[in-house]
C-alpha cells in the first residue's frame, strides 16, 4: 500500500422499526502535502539541469577545439624550424642605388657677421654700467649736458633737448659706440 494514500472508513447506526442496520463506507484519499515535490518544482529543476549540461557541454568542446589549433600550429612550428636551421644563411649583397649624374653648381654659402642676439637680456648690473658710459660722454660735450640716456636690457632710450640737429645725431654715435649697447632710440627734441 502506498504510504502517501490514507483509507478512511466510517460507520454509520441507522435504527428503523423494530430494525437496527449498521453501514459501513470506506473512502481512500491521497495526501498532497506527503508528496513534497509539485510537477512544476520537478520541471524547473530539469530546465536547470539541462541548462547546466549544455553549459558544460559547450566550454568542453571550446577546450577541445583549442588545445587542437594549438596542437596544430605546435606542429607546424616544430616542422618549420628544423628546415629553417638547415638551411645555409644566404647574405645578401647590399643594394647600392645611384642617382643619374647631373651638373649641378656648388652651393654658395654667405656667412653673415654674427648679430647679437636681441632677445638676449643683460643683467641690471650691466644695464647700469652702460647708463653711467652713456651719461659720461654725453656730458662731455656742453650741447648734450641736458640729454637723457635710459638704459633697459642693453637698449638705449636718449630723451631730452639739443642744440641742433647734428648735436642729436651726434648723441646718439657716442652712446653706439658703449660697448655692449644693442640699439638707440633716439627722442632728443631740437628747438626750432
Amino acid at each position: 500500500m502506498d504510504s502517501n494514500r490514507e483509507t478512511v472508513q466510517k460507520r454509520v447506526v441507522v435504527d428503523g422499526a423494530g430494525e437496527r442496520s449498521e453501514v459501513v463506507t470506506e473512502r481512500s484519499q491521497s495526501d498532497r502535502r506527503a508528496n513534497g515535490i509539485s510537477a512544476g518544482t520537478v520541471a524547473v529543476i530539469a530546465i536547470v539541469a539541462v541548462m547546466v549540461v549544455a553549459g558544460v557541454i559547450v566550454v568542453v568542446m571550446n577546450q577541445n577545439a583549442n588545445e587542437a589549433a594549438n596542437r596544430n600550429a605546435n606542429m607546424v612550428a616544430a616542422v618549420a624550424l628544423p628546415t629553417a636551421q638547415q638551411a645555409a644563411p644566404v647574405q645578401q649583397a647590399p643594394i647600392i642605388i645611384q642617382q643619374p649624374a647631373t651638373v649641378q653648381p656648388a652651393p654658395v654659402i654667405i656667412q653673415q657677421p654674427a648679430e647679437q642676439n636681441s632677445t638676449q637680456r643683460t643683467s641690471a648690473n650691466e644695464d647700469a654700467s652702460m647708463q653711467d658710459i652713456a651719461v659720461k660722454k654725453l656730458s662731455e660735450d656742453q650741447e648734450l649736458e641736458s640729454v637723457v640716456a635710459t638704459v633697459n636690457n642693453a637698449h638705449v632710450v636718449l630723451s631730452g633737448a639739443a642744440g641742433s640737429a647734428a648735436a642729436k645725431a651726434r648723441a646718439e654715435q657716442l652712446v653706439k659706440g658703449v660697448p655692449g649697447v644693442k640699439s638707440v632710440e633716439n627722442k632728443i627734441v631740437v628747438p626750432s
